[in-house]
């Protein structure tokens, strides 16, 4: 997700991210040292073949979720998976456009824990979505089209993309005034260039 998010820094168009949005999501299953794999055994890059028929959409409507520091930024109905030459698994997904509201949610069983090294989690989901409907996430987009969706993470990794507003607090009228003591007699007033003085004289 990191090149993605430098991507839409450069600008690349909602098609061409959104493109790139599902094979991250779909595909990007590596990145576990030698030591991760032994410790986890018999399992394809994190995806243990047990966990990948349990939760690999053979027997029932399970989600695959993309997340970004905290937050979810994509999720996709699994319809299967499959090994490639290179060991890695690619998901099989389609839309999940019930599932707009999910977009920008907390991750699913809280922040990642110290220690937590594998970029993989199985989260019930029957649990993951009654957690959405108590808090009326998926009702906001109830009538928001079957694009929704797509709109959504959109919407939300351009957001995450964006850099911290560096918007200034606005400067006081006073600031880089000097008020002092002219040696020559009364007082010397300094100010910025461009700015507008009214001097008002009183009697005492």
């Amino acid at each position: 997700m990191r090149r993605l998010m430098e991507q839409v820094r450069l600008g690349i168009p909602d098609d061409v991210l959104l493109q790139q949005i599902k094979h991250d999501t779909t595909t990007e299953w590596s990145g576990l040292s030698k030591q991760s794999l032994d410790r986890y055994g018999k399992e394809w890059n994190g995806l243990s073949t047990e966990a990948l028929y349990e939760h690999g959409g053979r027997e029932q409507r399970d989600y695959l979720l993309g997340i970004y520091g905290d937050q979810i930024v994509s999720v996709y109905y699994i319809t299967g998976w499959r090994r490639r030459e290179d060991r890695r698994v690619v998901f099989d997904v389609e839309p999940a456009i019930e599932m707009a509201g999910a977009i920008g949610q907390p991750v699913p069983g809280g922040l990642w824990k110290r220690g937590e090294a594998r970029p993989v989690r199985y989260f019930d989901t029957s649990t993951f979505v009654r957690d959405l409907d108590d808090r009326g996430a998926l009702d906001a987009y109830d009538d928001a089209g079957d694009d929704a969706v797509d709109r959504r993470m959109v919407q939300v990794i351009r957001a995450l993309a964006a850099p911290p507003s560096q918007t200034a607090s606005p400067l006081s009228p006073l600031d880089g005034v000097e008020v002092e003591p002219d040696p020559r007699g009364g007082v010397r007033v300094t100010v910025p260039m461009g700015t507008k003085v009214t001097l008002v004289q009183r009697d005492h």
